[in-house]
């Protein structure tokens, strides 16, 4: 095996790993060490945290992670060129997500705050290099299913989670208390990912369609979470999150109008997306 079988090798035992190990961390976290990601953030709640019921979402986001490790890691697929440019960007989103199930609720929050930034990078990172190998060429079924669908769900996620972490690290250092300042600060983060959202959208619009209903799908459960959570306790933010959902349902259905069957010149059907 020569050097590029190694890194190969090595790139797809790191996802299999990072993607037990982000699974593993946050159950292992609450039976051994009594770290529970979910009091801590009770502990310090803002004003554009979501309903509890939002974050079920880790559930499918973990088990398509997985499938995604499975795949990538066939013999067959060492070489994959479009596993290739993502893997290693993958790799460093899993592991950067186990890492944060422990920092956090150890209430290392700084750090906390580094790693999740970081999450979001790494994904970014995979989920550009699908819409980079997709304009190159069309992506098989598997690829679309088993590495897109994956990585944009993950991504929607991270999306909203990374700036709704802001407001949580200000609140647990203290910087924010409450008041007109958070609520301010709560608009500005909804807002932002409305618009970064939607601008990712309408950047892969011609990307695997999959992954652009995985993303905008998990950037919206993310919106209606904070509209139930805090229409009684701020109207501010409940309503920057109704508004920031709106650019997100245009820029999905510039994506959905995209992947429409068109015809061509000569009558031959062709679609937008891949």
């Amino acid at each position: 095996m020569g050097n590029g079988g190694k890194w190969g090798l090595a790139r797809q035992v790191a996802n299999v790993v990072g993607a037990l190990f982000q699974v593993v961390a946050g159950a292992g976290g609450i039976l051994l060490l009594g770290l529970d990601v979910g009091r801590v953030s009770a502990e310090n709640g803002t004003l554009v945290v979501p309903a509890d019921y939002a974050f079920v979402i880790w559930s499918p986001i973990f088990l398509l992670c997985l499938a995604y490790a499975v795949y990538q890691a066939l013999p067959g697929n060492r070489d994959n060129a479009l596993l290739r440019r993502v893997g290693w960007f993958s790799a460093g989103a899993f592991f950067s997500n186990g890492l944060w199930e422990i920092l956090f609720p150890a209430r290392q929050f700084l750090l906390a705050q580094v790693v999740i930034v970081s999450i979001f990078a790494f994904v970014a990172l995979a989920y550009l290099g699908v819409l980079r190998e997709s304009r190159g060429r069309a992506l098989s079924g598997s690829e679309r299913w088993l590495v897109a669908l994956p990585l944009g769900l993950l991504f929607g996620w991270i999306t909203a989670a990374t700036l709704v972490s802001f407001a949580t690290t200000f609140v647990a250092l203290g910087v924010l208390q409450g008041g007109s300042g958070e609520a301010v600060l709560g608009v500005a983060l909804l807002l932002t990912g409305g618009l970064l959202a939607s601008a990712v959208l309408l950047a892969g619009r011609a990307g695997p369609l999959q992954g652009n209903l995985a993303y905008a799908a998990a950037v919206m459960w993310a919106l209606v979470g904070v509209v139930l959570n805090q229409y009684d306790a701020s109207l501010l933010t409940t309503g920057a999150a109704l508004v920031a959902a709106i650019p997100v349902a245009l820029s999905l259905y510039s994506v959905l109008q995209g992947s429409k069957p068109r015809r061509k010149a000569d009558g031959s059907l062709r679609t937008g997306a891949a």
